[in-house]
């Protein structure tokens, strides 16, 4: 007979379900996503490709995570998030060996593609959709640790792909990506031994605004308000600014003169504050809020902008360049931590995986466009500091918008809790 994994009746289960989460994005954020920019001049050097046409790929990804994302509720309502996760380690896997295989275009777009569906159905959607099943108390501190495994495998992963990558034989990379299939395969077989699905509600249940106990309102509902669409708007915004320097600051880096060692390097300290930064961003969001945590993490997205046009190979440009590089890791729990919890704070649990898709797939579209415009620029003047410019000044509007935003969900929000006491 099945057994039946009732939260109530067997409520410490939940620690392992955290530590599965964690094991979801080491391999699908760290050793996938992380470090994709460590590939781009190893593949568009040893093939001989445009930058900005190699780049197309990362746009594949993010077209087919906008589609997954917007049916990410109706999905999830279907088939439960176990077969779905099962679904995702396959494409991740699919996806990394033909990274490692491929020699025309067309198939690093449909790497691309698979990676898309991976990083939606084991990413940080799915993880901040399996807490909030699991823990009703501080989501946002256990969902920032189980999101910290992206800068652990990150740090890792750049440290043992580079030497790979940068051994002198122009398809180095190669042996990277097989090394990364093999990591994600064994993690796989650990994530699906242990992973389940709820059955029941989850423990003490939490009536604080910034808990999982809020039930808000249902989607048909959500879709009436104004500040909705807003509000994807300026994740549509966030998402082009956030990752240009995660894709292609490693480059940057590069292009600037900084030797290899240095880069990677940086790659691995960034990612390893990423992973403190998840954890204190959820944290922060505990205590101070939605509205203090996003402006946060705005004003340091732009400080790294302003700090890596001024990265060369001297002394101050290194650390410009590694500041700037450490800053936008503190900034992208925009991207990942704060979706799912902005979701249920903003509009509650009946509508969250809703309303979550629709975020998630506005960050992502976001992002399909962000890696081609860097790279276009960049096939166009040489240099990606004046894209780096441009996207410093709509993060500036970005910030200023969201707080207004925020602002009147809040005071709808404050109605309707009225309402129901």
């Amino acid at each position: 007979m099945k057994k039946q994994w009732n939260i109530a009746e067997k409520p410490n289960y939940k620690w392992v379900i955290l530590v599965v989460c964690f094991l979801m994005e080491f391999i699908c954020l760290g050793f996938c996503s992380s470090n994709a920019g460590m590939y781009l001049t190893a593949i568009t050097s040893a093939l001989g490709f445009e930058r900005s046409l190699f780049s197309l790929n990362t746009s594949f990804r993010y077209i087919v995570s906008i589609l997954l994302s917007f049916g990410f509720g109706s999905l999830v309502q279907k088939f439960g998030v176990k077969k779905l996760v099962y679904a995702g380690l396959a494409t991740l896997s699919a996806s990394t060996f033909l990274y490692a295989f491929a020699n025309e275009l067309y198939q690093f777009y449909l790497a691309g593609a698979l990676l898309g569906a991976g990083v939606i159905l084991t990413g940080s959607t799915m993880a901040g959709t399996i807490i909030r099943q699991w823990f009703d108390k501080d989501v946002g501190k256990y969902t920032g640790i189980a999101l910290s495994a992206n800068g652990i495998g990150g740090a890792l992963a750049a440290q043992v792909i580079s030497p790979i990558i940068n051994n002198g034989d122009p398809f180095g990379y190669r042996g990277a990506y097989v090394l990364s299939g093999v990591v994600i395969l064994a993690f796989s077989i650990v994530i699906i031994l242990f992973l389940k699905d709820p059955v029941g509600k989850a423990v003490s249940a939490s009536k604080s605004k910034k808990s999982a106990g809020w039930e808000g309102l249902e989607y048909n509902q959500v879709l009436k308000k104004g500040y909705f669409y807003c509000t994807a708007a300026m994740i549509f915004f966030s998402g082009i600014c956030l990752e240009s320097i995660s894709h292609t600051g490693i480059a940057h880096l590069t292009d600037s003169g900084i030797n290899a060692e240095f880069v990677a390097a940086v790659a691995s300290v960034s990612s390893l504050i990423l992973t403190v930064a998840k954890i204190v961003i959820g944290i922060l969001y505990d205590k101070k809020g939605l509205r203090f945590t996003m402006f946060m993490c705005h004003t340091m997205m732009f400080v790294a902008y302003v700090l890596i046009i001024f990265s060369d190979a001297t002394p101050f440009g290194k650390f410009a360049g590694m500041a700037a590089m450490v800053l936008s890791r503190l900034a992208l729990p925009l991207e990942t931590v704060m979706i799912p919890l902005m979701s249920g704070d903003m509009f509650g649990n009946k509508s969250l995986v809703s309303v979550m898709g629709v975020f998630v797939a506005m960050k992502s579209a976001g992002s399909c466009i962000d890696a081609p415009i860097c790279n276009l620029v960049f096939d166009l003047t040489g240099s990606y500091v004046p894209i780096y410019i441009a996207f410093g000044v709509m993060m500036v509007i970005v910030t200023v918008l969201f707080q207004l935003v925020i602002t009147a969900a809040y005071k709808d929000k404050k109605l309707l809790e009225a309402k129901a006491e």
